[in-house]
């Protein structure tokens, strides 16, 4: 169920000594009975809670059930499109899908985008999301997540599928990015949507302006088997789409991935969505260019599209994290609820999925996800001196290994926090003030 309003500042001290039965710094192994302090909004100590004493000022939460580990990141959303859940289906071919999605964007108003992100925004930080990079076409989302306090990059989205309206399109873009306010929590990035709905111009010329700003830059590519028929051969169901013509001057042959090496936009720092449809040249390619890659598992098997040969991704040295996408292709946005169905996927495509430790799962979509924002000196791991972006689940873990009770049992968040802000306290949870 979506949440209808937004989730308020619960609690603002200056300082908070947070207990648990089992702290996950993610950058060191878990600890038994651990403890944090927080002050001024940074972690400014972390161990065993013996060996931690409160200060006398700070309010004191305690979690005797519960895992505390850092701020859960979901690199690719589209949060606007949350309130689509209710009027698309989800499982469906990816071509009828995007003509369904293509029909419920030119009807949506600033104001039901702007509804939308805010309702998915509170949702995230139930799930113990503190961070997001959302995919942001009308640029509601930058409101959304300052209203309420939530970090993120919000990736402009750019689409243009005809050259004869690229230079307004651009200017129109340009002109939002010159005057979108951001602050202490929020990036600007550039997301050029996809290779078949972005003419090549227009692609680069979104990727040089996020070269020249030091923009974090986005882009759909090698998702489904159309756009590797359209790009590659010029055939299947988008051959008469009008993009099809400003790939004229492209040489057939080129995978999406490889077109965007063609094109010069493959390089470290890259964030690629998806990259399902995607060989052993593709793949070679993607760990040579050090891009991060977003995996959506959800998404990629209800829009029918494939699934991403993971095992040679990670064996190829390809940097991969874990997503969601947007409410309109998923059930949740939860980042739990995607290891999940990545854990099932192993079983049922063994020959194509790794089997991953915990760790390593919970890793990609914290750590791994933060560095794929950009961020992963500032969140994605406990440690003294970062943010104090976090989060607690009460799974029972008293009894048994955290990251396993975690993975298997974390539902909704009891507590998420953010920059040292209690931005999300589940009924029943109460801070006390410390001795």
């Amino acid at each position: 169920m979506l949440v209808s309003h937004l989730s308020p500042v619960i609690v603002e001290p200056k300082a908070f000594f947070l207990r648990a039965s089992w702290l996950v710094p993610i950058s060191a192994p878990p600890i038994r009975d651990g403890a944090l302090l927080v002050r001024d909004g940074l972690i400014i100590a972390i161990g065993k809670a013996k060996d931690i004493a409160p200060e006398r000022d700070c309010l004191r939460l305690e979690f005797p059930d519960g895992v505390l580990l850092p701020g859960l990141v979901n690199p690719h959303t589209h949060l606007e499109n949350t309130h689509f859940a209710d009027q698309i289906v989800r499982s469906q071919p990816f071509a009828d899908w995007m003509k369904g999605m293509r029909d419920l964007v030119r009807q949506q108003t600033w104001d039901d985008a702007l509804s939308a992100a805010r309702n998915g925004a509170a949702t995230l930080l139930r799930f113990g999301v503190t961070c997001v990079g959302d995919s942001s076409f009308r640029g509601a989302t930058l409101t959304a997540l300052r209203e309420i306090s939530l970090r993120g990059v919000v990736f402009k989205e750019l689409i243009c599928p005809r050259e004869e309206e690229q230079d307004e399109r651009w200017r129109a873009f340009l002109a939002w990015l010159n005057d979108a306010p951001t602050g202490e929590l929020i990036r600007l990035g550039i997301m050029a949507h996809a290779p078949y709905t972005v003419t090549p111009t227009a692609l680069q010329w979104a990727w040089q302006l996020a070269s020249q700003r030091r923009l974090p830059f986005s882009v759909h590519v090698a998702e489904s088997p159309d756009e590797r028929a359209l790009i590659e051969r010029r055939e299947g169901v988008w051959a008469h789409l009008p993009i099809a013509q400003a790939l004229q001057k492209v040489p057939t042959g080129l995978s999406p991935v490889r077109y965007l090496d063609w094109l010069g936009i493959l390089g470290e720092g890259v964030l690629l969505i998806h990259c399902v449809q995607v060989d052993d040249a593709d793949i070679a390619l993607l760990a040579k260019a050090k891009v991060w890659v977003a995996h959506c598992p959800r998404s990629n098997a209800n829009l029918q599209v494939g699934v991403m040969p993971l095992a040679k991704m990670l064996a190829a040295g390809v940097q991969v994290c874990l997503a969601t996408d947007g409410l309109a292709s998923v059930e949740t946005l939860s980042p739990l609820d995607e290891i999940r169905f990545a854990l099932r996927l192993g079983e049922t495509h063994p020959s194509l999925y790794s089997t991953l430790p915990p760790e390593r799962w919970l890793r990609m979509v914290t750590l791994d996800a933060a560095t794929a924002l950009d961020m992963e000196q500032l969140i994605g791991s406990l440690q003294i001196g970062k943010a104090a972006d976090l989060t607690v689940f009460a799974v029972g873990a008293e009894k048994r290994e955290p990251l396993e009770a975690l993975l298997h049992e974390g539902k909704e968040a009891m507590m998420t926090m953010v920059a040292g802000r209690c931005v999300y306290l589940a009924e029943g949870v109460n801070p006390a003030k410390a001795p």
